[in-house]
């Protein structure tokens, strides 16, 4: 939407729609943002999923101790490690985080994530994993180390250790297959990383993603970034990213031990090559529930020799007639992992900093960000639409620019723009305006020298 005179005056009855919408914000803590610098300390709680794990005991490092409720939440200090238990075997050991899965209890381990899976599923009380996931006492406390979480997840499943265990604890159903285990699990997954709204940001660029679990898969990923020619494994040549938006709709098929591999089929893409219409194949995408974690493997550069100062001197020539080259490498390419962290946007219920929204309810809208370090982001998936009366003078695009507020005296600053890829619409051009925010801080009207009138609504940790 183009925040001047001429589209004010159009589009005057949408935004009074806007200033309806009531503000859907959930429970999140500012204070669980690394960004903003300061240490995590003190008491906290975290969930252990596969849907919600409840039975398993716990212990942490710092001596907090007890059992998984039916959200599979259990309690820990900041820094803590923690180990999960069913009765008398270990099913991990971990930095204790705001949410642990089979992906992080398994280590490196495929083959442990997959009998994990089998295992937590198939001791469900239920028999519905669906429902969620709970353990009964009596069936935790059977559960010894003749369970073998590392043996051939074909054997493990036929094992008679975990038929033991289920037919003299009374649990119904049959044994979850490899295929039905997995399938769970994935289901899941978009619950997972849409957890809240994940930002990778500096004094120059900016990346957002967003996903929504109950739209089908909806996301919206947001990059302020350089145009680049090289790909991942530093490949060069066209452009192969540049500064703009996605919306679309995402689907992970996989996973493994680094992750989900998700995929977007964009609608609206706007940024080349980037993003998640253009996974790498090794791509894969977790989250702890306070950062995103991304990671891909990549392929080392071979370090070439540089000639001798000798030879370039006096350009010692081959039999070829060419200057003479010491042999390339002609061994296996080596690889590492790739990883980048995103955080959940920070929240500040007293000021501008914070992700911002017209409408709650769809995924699909102008998402604004204001970060702690004084910039602002734009991600805008609609630009500015034609319509009867109005040619239309922007597309859909990013902006990112310097911001001021003070809270005193209500004044909201944007200059500086370092990327506007959105046309006329979005906070370009305009250069000021006033803040008046709700008594909660989850809405704000904002208002500019023009009198042009928009409502905000703060988006914030949903969790898990």
């Amino acid at each position: 939407m183009k925040l001047n005179r001429k589209n004010f005056e159009i589009s005057w009855p949408y935004l009074m729609l806007t200033i309806l919408i009531p503000s859907l914000v959930a429970c999140g803590n500012a204070n669980d943002n690394p960004t903003n610098g300061k240490k995590l300390l003190g008491p906290t709680t975290g969930r252990l999923i596969d849907a919600g794990v409840g039975g398993v005991s716990y212990i942490t490092s710092s001596k907090i101790e007890g059992i998984t409720d039916e959200k599979g939440t259990y309690n820990y200090n900041h820094g803590d490690m923690v180990e999960f238990k069913l009765g008398s075997l270990s099913i991990g050991k971990v930095t204790a985080a705001a949410i642990v899965t089979p992906i992080d209890l398994a280590g490196e381990s495929i083959v442990r994530l997959e009998n994990l899976l089998v295992l937590l599923q198939s001791l469900d009380g239920d028999g519905n994993p669906e429902n969620g996931i709970i353990i009964p006492i009596n069936v935790a406390a059977a559960v010894d180390a003749s369970i073998n979480l590392d043996s051939d997840p074909a054997i493990f499943i036929s094992s008679d250790a975990l038929q033991v265990i289920r037919r003299i604890t009374g649990i119904v159903g049959t044994i979850k297959s490899r295929l039905e285990a997995r399938n769970h699990f994935l289901s899941q997954s978009m619950n997972l990383l849409s957890a809240d709204v994940w930002v990778k940001y500096d004094d120059k660029t900016a990346v957002m993603i967003r996903t929504s679990a109950d739209k089908g898969g909806e996301y919206l990923q947001g990059e302020a970034t350089p145009d680049d020619v090289c790909d991942a494994n530093r490949v060069c040549g066209t452009k192969v990213s540049t500064a703009g938006v996605e919306y679309g709709i995402a689907t992970i098929s996989e996973f493994d031990t680094r992750g989900f591999n998700i995929i977007g089929k964009p609608i609206i893409d706007t940024n080349l090559k980037a993003g998640l219409s253009h996974p790498q194949t090794t791509s894969r995408i977790r989250t702890d529930g306070v950062e995103l974690i991304v990671t891909e493997i990549v392929t080392i550069p071979r370090e070439r020799k540089q000639n001798s100062i000798f030879s370039e001197l006096f350009h010692i020539s081959g039999t070829g007639g060419g200057t003479l080259q010491v042999a390339a490498n002609k061994g296996p390419l080596k690889t590492k992992i790739k990883e980048s962290r995103f955080s959940g946007i920070d929240n500040d219920p007293e000021s501008i900093v914070g992700g911002w929204v017209q409408d709650t309810t769809i995924l699909k809208t102008p998402t604004y960000l204001f970060f702690p370090n004084g910039k602002f982001m734009l991600v805008d998936p609609i630009g500015d639409p034609e319509r009867n009366g109005h040619k239309s003078c922007g597309n859909p695009g990013v902006e990112f620019a310097t911001y001021t507020h003070d809270v005193s005296s209500k004044f909201l600053g944007i200059k500086g723009f370092t990327y506007d890829t959105n046309g006329c619409a979005g906070f370009s051009g305009i250069d000021e305006a006033t803040l008046q925010f709700s008594e909660n801080g989850n809405a704000v009207a904002l208002k500019t020298k023009k009198g042009i009138l928009i409502t905000l609504h703060r988006i914030s940790k949903k969790g898990y």
